[in-house]
């Protein structure tokens, strides 16, 4: 009795770390911790009163848990179940190993708390192995998560039956009668299932990637496209003005020839100059960005730039240093460059003499991405810039630093940084390696 206690307690506090090793905020907070206490501690009542099923009221509880933290329902849902499997296979695999190496029996380890404790070891180090391997290959994809989340309810839906179907052999198995050779056999199952499980992984992810390599593409044919178009813009509108300049001097030749230098100036400073003024900015901010070697990026600020102008932003554009690399995959570069301009040209059109500065920075090991973007009123709370559905531009427009924050936290090389000075709010991108 008191070796299945200590095991069903031990198992609930190991679901519990993988579950919040797997969830995509980090760190182990005091309520965390509680929570595991809590649940580990209620657990093994569940066991004893309701049987093998018991399982389930953690993992409903870990459920609850995970969006209250995270307020993600797709992952607060299928991260428990994931969890639960991880366990599940790493206790088969296990007994796999006690009943070949060791020759351990099923009783020996259902009634002897020395057998048990090596058995709960030997569960934790699979289960650490599967969670870390687990998180390699979420690092990996991370950069998919846009596109992974399209298919979230077939994945659900995919662990969910897998969950079912595993318990089902669990609840037979259980009322023949555990022994080693239904170990074994439940054993070489779940290890068939699995092969079939990762197959039809694979088959997802093959569809996912093909996705992502056709949306590439896209992307940068449309910057492509955007920034040719600007450029013939500008080359008409200097052709026009090539062609009108002779015009241009004649009307003045008559103020010239009659010595009336003041309405020469007039007609100067009012005709002329802004004529030429819209010529000298498009050029100004064309060239800002010449240093920009990346197409689909140069493409994204050229788009940007046109947009400012046309809502009468002030918009500059800073870069040094010629930039030809940035170690992040181009559509996610371009979606969180998109977002933090198109928030900080949304703020600033909002009151009189809204400006947006966007730098790039070449540092030995990292670039640096600045926006920096004025704001009339009362300053933005920080802690609340990235919670789904905030803004200070009215309701359902707080979507876009969710999104910057998600792409944000799937990429181990890439940090944001978030600050008010004054009336300037700043984001601060930095893209290591």
């Amino acid at each position: 009795m008191l070796a299945e206690y200590i095991g069903s307690l031990i198992q609930i506090m190991i679901l519990c770390v993988i579950n919040f090793c797997l969830l995509k905020t980090k760190g182990f907070t005091k309520q965390r911790v509680l929570s595991v206490i809590l649940l580990a501690g209620s657990g093994p009542l569940f066991f004893m009163y309701i049987g093998i099923i018991g399982i389930f009221i953690p993992v409903i509880f870990l459920f609850v848990i995970n969006y209250w933290q995270t307020k993600d329902k797709l992952g607060s849902f299928i991260v428990p179940l994931f969890s639960l499997f991880i366990l599940v296979i790493s206790d088969h695999l296990s007994a796999l190993m006690e009943i070949y190496l060791f020759n351990f029996s099923f009783e020996n380890v259902e009634t002897d708390l020395s057998y048990m404790l090596i058995h709960l070891l030997m569960i934790f180090f699979f289960c650490m192995v599967l969670t870390i391997f687990t998180n390699i290959i979420i690092r990996r994809i991370g950069l998919w998560v846009p596109y992974i989340r399209k298919y979230g309810l077939i994945l659900a839906l995919l662990i969910g039956v897998t969950i079912v179907f595993i318990y089902i052999n669990i609840l037979i198995s259980s009322r023949i009668g555990f022994s080693n050779e239904i170990v074994q056999l439940n054993s070489y199952i779940f290890f068939l299932y699995l092969i079939f499980f990762v197959s039809i992984l694979g088959l997802l992810f093959s569809s996912i990637v093909k996705e992502i390599k056709v949306k590439s593409k896209q992307e940068e044919y449309k910057q492509l496209r955007i920034y040719s178009e600007n450029l013939e813009d500008m080359y008409s509108e200097l052709q026009k003005f090539r062609h009108d300049y002779i015009n241009i001097l004649t009307s003045m030749s008559e103020y010239i020839r009659m010595g009336d230098m003041k309405e020469l100036e007039s007609y100067f400073n009012q005709k002329i100059m802004p004529a030429s003024e819209g010529i000298r900015l498009n050029k100004y901010k064309l060239e800002s960005i010449k240093n920009i070697k990346i197409t689909e990026v140069k493409g994204t600020l050229v788009s940007k730039l046109m947009k400012a102008e046309d809502a009468g932003v002030d918009i500059s554009v800073e870069v040094a240093e010629p930039i030809e690399h940035i170690n992040i995959e181009s559509i996610s570069l371009c979606r969180s460059l998109g977002i933090l301009l198109d928030n900080a040209i949304e703020e600033s059109v909002e009151h009189e003499d809204g400006k947006v500065t966007i730098a790039f920075i070449k540092k030995e090991t990292s670039i640096l991405i600045i926006v920096v973007n004025t704001f009339a009123g009362e300053a933005p709370k920080l802690y609340k810039v990235f919670e789904e559905g905030y803004s200070t531009k009215g309701e359902n427009r707080g979507l876009g630093l969710t999104s910057l924050k998600d792409i944000v936290s799937t990429l181990d090389n890439v940090t944001l940084e978030t600050k008010i000075e004054g009336n300037q709010f700043f984001q601060v991108i930095e893209i290591l390696g």
